[in-house]
């Protein structure tokens, strides 16, 4: 395993690539919005490319289609990846002309369009700047927007610091040492409050296993005994509730169980004493009307299943497949409609200290703040997440996936540990500092010191205020620009 790396080369390029983005719209204020709309799907499709690069291997590896389909199909999901791009490029475009600021419109549109035009892989310009975490720290206010609205006004000022160099100089200041003086004061706050916390330490196993071996009945038994003694060598080392990946263990388990199995699918065996925290697929019913979930189901040291937390939020053709039931010609490509939406949840851990409420992710769930937030509703003192990465095999992805989740642990202020089957596995503190990474496909395991966390942030308890703000700023300047034009009567 290795420590984080810092990436303040991240920040640079982000504040370099918009200040980009913002000279060619500006370039482009006596063309047709239209130009600007494509100038804004060309830059958000093009970072999309670089990101999300490992798409078209992922689709040839898995869906059976030619490669040339592939590439078409990725395309169309970089095109759609990039639209809040369009969209508020083009929306800047309008705007203009009616009186907003270029500095002011087009990071405000931007900031609405991100929080509100869906995504299939919802990552934000602000986790770039997580290389420069004082920077980062005011998102336990607002959130990731108001970490990209305070980015872009930056790359904005700084695209047009020709027109008003001094001005700029001021914004561009601003924009850094606020946020940086605020950030060091609060990253101090917080880990005093983790210093006076109560920990509970948590183990991770990452078994790395791979896909094929993941779907290979065959290989169940042998995945469970990689499990078991990764987990008992973390018990060991002192962890008191030890995490598996997402689906990491290789049996189903009907969703009325009250026991683990205690034949050959045992998790309690081999020095393994509990709790464990499984990732695995649970269902109701039987044959054809069965349902699947992807869930999360703590076993305890007693062999009794407690609390289960299931996956709410589903990826399209990767976990279901939409309108299966009534389209009978999906059934001859898909064998079933896939998993179904469950409720999220909170785990609770009993400890010599009382009890932790662990707040459970599945998979990319943790990607969304709203998720995250609502655990928090149920008093989650930490944050976990189970996911597999192994699909997009060696890729950016699985650390953009890490990278983009660290702002889960900035936002509400609670520690995150990310257990992930074939990595990157972290422990991420409350503050934003990532303690523990591994490196993805390789086996590791690590005891994470986690500090369980009462606090409320106003972003947890407010949720995504800036976005709405942007937008309402921007329709009280369109209105107190039209009531400025309107003609007196004598």
């Amino acid at each position: 395993m290795v420590a984080p790396e810092g990436e303040p080369w991240r920040a640079l390029a982000s504040l370099a690539a918009l200040a980009l983005f913002c000279r060619l719209l500006a370039s482009l204020e006596d063309a047709r919005p239209a130009w600007s709309l494509l100038a804004g799907l060309a830059f958000g499709a093009s970072a999309n490319a670089v990101v999300l690069a490992s798409v078209i291997d992922l689709l040839a590896r898995f869906s059976g289609l030619p490669r040339a389909v592939c590439v078409l199909l990725a395309l169309l999901l970089w095109l759609a990846q990039g639209a809040p791009y369009a969209l508020a490029a083009y929306a800047s475009a309008r705007l203009v002309p009616l009186g907003v600021p270029r500095t002011l419109a087009l990071p405000a549109a931007l900031t609405v369009a991100l929080a509100w035009v869906p995504q299939l892989f919802p990552w934000h310009v602000a986790a770039t700047l997580l290389g420069a975490l004082p920077l980062v720290q005011v998102a336990d206010l607002g959130g990731e927007a108001l970490v990209g609205l305070v980015l872009t006004i930056a790359a904005c000022t700084l695209a047009r610091a020709h027109a008003a160099p001094r001005r700029a100089a001021l914004v561009i200041a601003l924009s850094c040492l606020a946020p940086a003086a605020y950030g060091l004061v609060r990253m101090a706050q917080i880990e005093r409050l983790r210093a006076d916390a109560p920990t509970l330490r948590i183990g991770v196993v990452q078994s790395n296993v791979s896909v094929t071996e993941k779907h290979d009945a065959r290989r169940a038994h042998d995945v469970l005994a990689r499990l078991r003694q990764e987990t008992a060598a973390l018990e060991r080392a002192g962890a008191e509730v030890t995490l598996w990946g997402e689906t990491a263990y290789p049996y189903p388990l009907p969703r009325d169980a009250r026991r683990a199995p205690e034949d050959v699918r045992a998790v309690l065996a081999d020095g393994v004493r509990g709790p464990v925290l499984l990732g695995l697929e649970t269902y109701e019913g039987f044959d054809d009307d069965a349902r699947k979930y992807n869930s999360a189901w703590l076993v305890r040291a007693d062999g009794t299943l407690g609390d289960r937390a299931d996956k709410a939020r589903l990826l399209a053709f990767g976990e279901y497949v939409p309108l299966w039931r009534w389209l009978p010609p999906l059934h001859a490509r898909f064998r079933s409609g896939g998993f179904s939406a469950g409720a999220p949840g909170v785990v609770r851990v009993e400890t010599p200290a009382g009890t932790a409420r662990l707040g459970v992710l599945v998979c990319y769930e943790d990607l969304f703040a709203s998720l995250a937030r609502a655990s928090l509703r149920r008093g989650a003192s930490a944050l976990v997440n189970l996911t597999n990465d192994a699909w997009f095999g060696v890729s950016r992805v699985p650390a953009l996936h890490d990278l983009v989740a660290r702002m889960r642990a900035i936002e509400l202020r609670r520690d995150l540990v990310r257990a992930v089957n074939t990595g990157v596995s972290s422990f991420t503190t409350a503050g934003g500092d990532t303690v523990v990474r591994t490196r993805p496909f390789e086996r590791a395991r690590f005891v994470a010191p986690v500090r369980l966390l009462s606090l409320h942030t106003p972003f947890a308890r407010f949720g995504d205020w800036v976005p709405p703000t942007c937008l309402g700023g921007l329709g009280l300047t369109l209105l107190r620009r039209r009531m400025r034009a309107r003609p007196r009567a004598r």
